[in-house]
C-alpha cells in the first residue's frame, strides 16, 4: 500500500509536471502566434497585439507603463490644415525707394492763388491737368513727362503756336532703408515700393494712348480701374502688417501713400467715361498728384 501510494504520488507529480509543460507550451505557442500576426500585419491589428504582449513580456502590472495614447501632446503632430505654416523667423534686409522726377509743362505762374485757380479751371476744360504747385509762386501745370526731351518737344510745339510755356522739373528724394521682419513681410513691403512706382509710371502711357486716339475714354477708365484694384489689394496687405507695429513712420507713411494714390485714382473713375477731355484732364492731374504724394512721403521719412 505504501509503495502504491508512493507510485500514485509520483504519478500525480508526473501528471502535474506534464500539465505544466503542456500549459507552458500552449502559452508559448500563443505568444509565437501573436508575434507572427504582429509581424505579418504591421498595421492596426499588429499595434493592438503589441500593446497586449509587451506588458506581459515585461512583467508589468495592469495600469503601469502603459503606452501613451496617440493624441499625447508630446508625441502628436499638428492637426492637418489647409493653412500654410507661417515662418516667424525674422531677417534683416535692405529696401530701396527710388528717387523720381517729372518734367512738367508749366503754363503760368501766379503770385495770387485766385488767379492761379481761375487759370487752372480754364486749362482743365481744354484737357490739361490744371495742377497747382505752390513753392512761393502758384505754378499751373498742364502735363508731365518722364523724359525731359519729351517735355521740351511739347514746349517747342506750343511756342510754334505762340503759346508760352516752360519746362519745370518736379523731383523727389529716394531712400535706402533697413528692415527687420519675416521674409514674407519683407517681400510684401519691398514689392509695395516697386508696384507703386510701376503703376505711377503707367499713367503716362495711358495719357499718350488716350490723347492720340489709340484707346477710347472708356478703355482708359478700365485701365485706371485695374490699377486702382491692384493698389487697393497691396494697401490691405500693408495695413495688416502695420496693425502689428508701434508707430512705424515708414510703414504707416507707405500705407498713406497708397491710400492717397487710390483716392486720386477714384477722381478719374468718378468722371463720365465718355467725356474724353474730362478723363484726360483728370489722369494728367493724378499723374502729377501721385508724384507729389511720393515727394511728401520721402520728405517725412528722410
Amino acid at each position: 500500500m505504501k509503495e502504491k501510494r508512493g507510485m500514485d504520488m509520483r504519478y500525480s507529480r508526473f501528471r502535474k509536471n506534464q500539465s505544466k509543460k503542456r500549459y507552458a507550451t500552449f502559452i508559448l505557442l500563443m505568444l509565437l502566434g501573436f508575434g507572427l500576426i504582429y509581424v505579418a500585419s504591421a498595421g492596426t491589428l499588429g499595434k493592438f497585439v503589441s500593446n497586449l504582449i509587451l506588458p506581459v513580456l515585461n512583467g508589468e502590472e495592469s495600469g503601469r507603463g502603459q503606452v501613451q495614447d496617440s493624441d499625447d501632446p508630446i508625441l502628436s503632430l499638428p492637426d492637418e490644415t489647409d493653412e500654410p505654416v507661417k515662418d516667424t523667423t525674422k531677417i534683416t534686409d535692405t529696401l530701396k525707394a527710388n528717387a523720381l522726377s517729372l518734367y512738367a509743362i508749366q503754363m503760368g505762374a501766379f503770385a495770387d492763388e485766385e488767379n492761379a485757380e481761375a487759370f487752372s479751371q480754364q486749362l482743365k476744360k481744354r484737357g490739361g491737368a490744371g495742377y497747382i504747385y505752390n513753392n512761393g509762386f502758384y505754378r499751373v501745370m498742364a502735363i508731365g513727362f518722364q523724359s525731359e526731351d519729351d517735355a521740351k518737344q511739347v514746349r517747342d510745339e506750343l511756342r510754334a503756336e505762340d503759346i508760352e510755356s516752360h519746362v519745370y522739373k518736379l523731383a523727389t528724394g529716394g531712400a535706402d532703408m533697413q528692415i527687420t521682419a519675416t521674409q514674407e513681410n519683407v517681400d510684401i513691403i519691398r514689392s509695395a515700393y516697386g508696384i507703386w512706382e510701376e503703376k505711377y509710371r503707367s499713367l503716362e502711357e495711358i495719357i499718350v494712348s488716350l490723347d492720340s486716339g489709340a484707346i477710347s475714354p472708356s478703355e482708359a477708365v478700365d485701365k485706371i480701374r485695374e490699377t486702382k484694384t491692384e493698389m487697393e489689394l497691396k494697401k490691405e496687405k500693408l495695413q495688416e502688417i502695420n496693425a502689428g507695429q508701434n508707430n512705424n513712420a515708414i510703414l504707416a507713411g507707405l500705407v498713406e501713400l497708397y491710400n492717397g494714390s487710390c483716392l486720386s485714382l477714384d477722381k478719374v473713375l468718378s468722371k463720365n467715361s465718355n467725356d474724353k477731355v474730362a478723363i484726360s484732364s483728370e489722369i494728367k492731374y493724378t499723374y502729377i498728384d501721385m508724384l507729389m504724394l511720393y515727394k511728401d512721403y520721402m520728405e517725412q521719412i528722410t
